[in-house]
């Protein structure tokens, strides 16, 4: 069976530096322990969702380095029940890396070399195994591909009239005039607060919603706010929702690395599924917050662990 949801995305190997405190400019801080483990947006989603929907329900686009961090990452996503068909290998490039300090309050620095991740090419679009994944499956998440790269899948998935989840994530910096004419047929966008303003070139919120609706006004909007929860933007109705209370679960957040990930990857596996996006909005919320209580990137729940603690807060 082919795979109901097709990802596109980085594949990152992270190395987390855990501190009691982030530096200032110039400062040297201690690293009380490092972890090394594997990461990436695309790579995040896929696995989030994978958890939810299960064994090869979920494929990955994405490009690695022939070096040995690319070939336990295919190896990872296989256990996790990714389908890897289309993760293409690159010769010249090595794989894509992330260097990220977290503090003992769970807030993150990242810095990205993008490596392999930068080397995926429209080419890679047309292979047949790629075309057969995007033809069948039933939605598609389109995370920050290369700007030549990221405009061809959207444009694919409104060929295909497929339902499109849009996270633009760094390809935010080139502006949304850039990307005005593949917009109109998205589904979904995806943005934090930052990216938000940024891709709308903004002050405010509201002014930068304002925007993405006069370009697609039947896109739905969605805005990560961190620990302040969300916001939902459908036809000029806004729903906010607050961040789960992870201590009214018993726990305590650890790291906030890969949250936004597991909220995208489980809001889209539960539309796979057929909850409305109030519903699937709110099982997303409880993704992210189960994974800021773990300490490695890929900390997103299965369905079942999800799915118990969804049910306790709600009762």
């Amino acid at each position: 069976m082919s795979p109901d949801l097709v990802v596109t995305g980085a594949l990152n190997w992270d190395i987390n530096l855990f501190v009691k405190r982030l530096p200032r400019p110039g400062e040297e801080v201690v690293v009380e322990k490092v972890d090394r483990v594997p990461g990436g947006k695309g790579g995040n989603v896929s696995v989030a969702a994978s958890r939810i929907l299960g064994q090869r329900k979920v494929a990955l686009l994405a490009c690695i380095g022939k070096d040995e961090i690319g070939k336990k990452q295919v190896s990872i996503l296989k256990q996790d029940g990714v389908d890897t068909s289309a993760v293409q290998t690159l010769v010249k490039l090595e794989s894509g890396q992330a260097y990220i300090t977290v503090d003992e309050k769970g807030r993150n620095n990242i810095e990205t070399h993008f490596g392999a991740n930068a080397g995926l090419k429209r080419d890679h679009i047309m292979l047949p195994e790629v075309q057969d994944l995007f033809g069948n499956c039933r939605m598609m998440v389109v995370i920050d591909p290369p700007r030549h790269v990221a405009g061809r899948i959207l444009s694919e998935g409104r060929r295909l009239r497929r339902s499109v989840l849009w996270h633009p994530g760094v390809l935010t910096r080139f502006g949304m005039n850039e990307f005005s004419g593949e917009m109109e047929g998205l589904d979904y966008l995806v943005l934090n607060e930052h990216e938000a303003l940024a891709f709308a070139g903004t002050r405010s919120l509201s002014e930068s919603v304002a925007a993405f609706n006069k370009v697609a006004p039947n896109m739905k909007i969605l805005v990560t706010l961190g620990s302040k929860g969300f916001a939902f933007h459908d036809k000029g109705k806004q729903l906010k929702m607050k961040s789960v209370d992870l201590a009214k679960l018993g726990r305590k957040i650890v790291n906030t690395t890969g949250c936004g990930d597991a909220f995208v990857g489980a809001f889209a596996a539960y539309k796979v599924l057929g909850l409305t996006d109030i519903e699937a909005l709110k099982h997303g919320n409880m993704a992210a917050a189960l994974k800021a209580g773990k300490p490695e990137t890929r900390g997103s729940p299965t369905r079942k662990e999800l799915e118990e603690f969804y049910q306790k807060y709600s009762a």
